[in-house]
C-alpha cells in the first residue's frame, strides 16, 4: 500500500482520484489553513507529498520541505487542480518506461525532487 500526503487546497476530490488511479491507497490531507496544521507531523508511512502551492503560505511550504528532506521523502509541487498533477505524473511515467526496477526507483525519486 502506498501512502501520500496532500498539503494545501480545499476541494481535492479530483486530486485524490488521480492519486488513487496511480496506486496510492492511503491518502491524507492537510488544508494548511488551520492553525494546528503547522504543528502536525508527517504520517510515518508516507511515501510521497503533494504540495498544492496555490493554497499554502511560504513558511508552511518551507517547513514541509525541511521535514520531507529530513525523512528522505520526495515532494511534487503542483497548482490547484488534478490536470496539473496528472501531467506531472504522466511525464514521470514516460521518463521511467522501459527501465529496470532500480533505475525506475532512482528516476522516480529524482524526477519528483525536481518537479
Amino acid at each position: 500500500m502506498s501512502s501520500v500526503l496532500i498539503v494545501g487546497g480545499d476541494q481535492i476530490d479530483s486530486i485524490k482520484q488521480v492519486l488513487h488511479h496511480r496506486g496510492f491507497d492511503d491518502i491524507h490531507h492537510w488544508s494548511g489553513r488551520k492553525v494546528g496544521d503547522s504543528h502536525k507531523v508527517i504520517p510515518q508511512h508516507t511515501d510521497l507529498i503533494v504540495l498544492i502551492t496555490d493554497w499554502i503560505n511560504h513558511s508552511f511550504t518551507h517547513r514541509i520541505k525541511r521535514s520531507a528532506a529530513k525523512r528522505g521523502l520526495k515532494v511534487i509541487y503542483t497548482g490547484n487542480g488534478s490536470v496539473q498533477l496528472q501531467t506531472r505524473l504522466e511525464k514521470l511515467g514516460e521518463a521511467i518506461s522501459g527501465s529496470c526496477r532500480k533505475t525506475i526507483h532512482t528516476l522516480f525519486y529524482t524526477h519528483l525532487a525536481y518537479s
